[in-house]
C-alpha cells in the first residue's frame, strides 16, 4: 500500500515540476534564426497572428486594462503565442490573465519585495542561479531533496513564498536573460534547470509539499511560459524514475526530449550541456565558488546588477539597480 501511494505522489510532484507543454516546448538551439515561431524568423501565417495580437493588447491595454503594454517586446509576446501554438484566441485569453495578475498582485512592484527571511529558507531549502550552460542559458538549480515543508513553513508562508518566487522571475526577465544575452550575443530568453532529489526525499511524500511545488511551477506555466529550455532532475529515487515512465506517455515528444530524469549517474550527460567548471562540486563538478558555496554567492554574467540590490535584511532600502539594455534582434 505505502509503494502505491509513493508512486502515486511522485507522479503529482514529477506532474508539478515537469509542468505543461507550454512551459518547457523550447528547442535547445538559442539562435533563434531559422526557427518559425520567433521573432526575425516567422511564416507569413504566423506573422499575421502576430501582428493581430498585437493590435488587439494595444487596444486592451488602452481601453480595458488600463496598463502600459509597452513594457512587453516582441520576444514576450511571441512567447505568449508559442505557448498557444499562434491560436490568436486562446493567446489572448492567457495574456489577458496574465495581465489581471500583475495588477491584483501588484507584479510591477514586486522587486521592492523584502523577504527578510531569505538567509533562513536559503539555509533548509538550497536554490538559486548559479553561472550558465555551453549555450550561455543560466543555470538554476534546487536541492529539492533537502526541502522540509514542515521546516520551511515555520520560517515563512506559502504566500510569501510565491511573492518571492514572483521577485525572482522578475529578476530573471529583466536583469538574468538580458546579462546572459549580451555575453552570449545572441537573444537568451530560457534556462536550465537542474533538480537534486538527493536528501532524502521523504517529505516530497507530503501533501503539503506537493501543493508547494503545484503552486511554483504554475507560475512558470500561467505567467512565464517557453522559459524553460532543458531540465535534469537527478539523485531521483527508482521510484521517481518509475512514475516517470508513466507520466511521459501524458506529454509529446518534444516536450520528452528536454526532460531528463536520472539516478545518481547522469554525470556524463549533464556535462554535454554545461562545462565541468561551471557545475557544482555537489552536482559531480569542480565549481566550489569559495568561501561562501555554489548557491550561496552570485556567479553569473548578472553578477554586476543583481549584487546591486539591497539586501532582503535591511528592510528600509529598497533602491533597484538600473536594468541592463534588452535585447535587440540582429538582423
Amino acid at each position: 500500500c505505502f509503494f502505491f501511494f509513493k508512486q502515486k505522489t511522485a507522479y503529482e510532484i514529477l506532474s508539478g515540476l515537469v509542468g505543461s507543454e507550454m512551459c518547457i516546448r523550447d528547442s535547445i538551439m538559442i539562435d533563434n534564426k531559422g526557427k518559425n515561431g520567433y521573432w526575425g524568423c516567422l511564416t507569413p501565417e504566423q506573422e499575421a497572428v502576430y501582428v493581430q495580437f498585437k493590435i488587439n493588447i494595444i487596444d486592451l491595454g488602452n481601453d480595458v486594462w488600463d496598463y502600459d503594454i509597452t513594457a512587453f517586446d516582441n520576444y514576450d509576446l511571441l512567447r505568449f503565442l508559442r505557448a498557444r501554438k499562434f491560436d490568436l484566441a486562446k493567446a489572448l485569453e492567457m495574456f489577458t490573465k496574465y495581465i489581471n495578475w500583475r495588477k491584483e498582485s501588484d507584479v510591477d512592484n514586486i522587486l521592492k519585495y523584502k523577504f527578510t527571511e531569505y538567509p533562513q529558507v536559503k539555509a533548509i531549502y538550497p536554490h538559486g542561479y548559479h553561472k550558465v550552460d555551453k549555450l550561455g542559458r543560466p543555470i538554476y538549480i534546487e536541492r529539492l531533496g533537502m526541502l522540509n515543508i514542515d521546516t520551511l513553513y515555520s520560517i515563512t508562508t506559502k504566500e510569501r513564498m510565491i511573492k518571492y518566487y514572483v521577485r525572482e522571475y522578475e529578476k530573471l526577465r529583466y536583469y538574468i536573460h538580458p546579462s546572459c544575452s549580451a555575453l552570449a550575443k545572441q537573444k537568451i530568453e530560457t534556462g536550465f534547470t537542474i533538480f537534486d532529489m538527493s536528501g532524502g526525499q521523504s517529505s516530497l511524500f507530503q501533501s503539503k509539499c506537493y501543493n508547494f511545488v503545484k503552486v511554483a511551477s504554475g507560475i512558470c506555466q500561467d505567467y512565464y511560459p517557453e522559459t524553460l529550455g532543458k531540465m535534469f532532475i537527478v539523485n531521483t529515487s527508482w521510484v521517481f524514475r518509475t512514475a516517470w515512465l508513466i507520466v511521459k506517455g501524458f506529454l509529446d515528444a518534444k516536450t520528452t526530449e528536454k526532460i531528463a530524469i536520472c539516478g545518481d549517474g547522469y554525470k556524463e550527460e549533464i556535462l554535454t550541456y554545461i562545462d565541468e567548471e561551471n557545475l557544482p562540486e555537489f552536482l559531480g563538478g569542480k565549481c566550489k565558488c569559495e568561501p561562501l558555496g555554489c548557491l550561496n554567492q552570485v556567479e553569473g554574467p548578472w553578477k554586476e546588477h543583481i549584487t546591486k540590490f539591497p539586501k532582503d535584511t535591511d528592510e528600509n532600502n529598497f533602491d533597484i539597480p538600473v536594468r541592463p539594455p534588452a535585447w535587440k534582434y540582429q538582423s
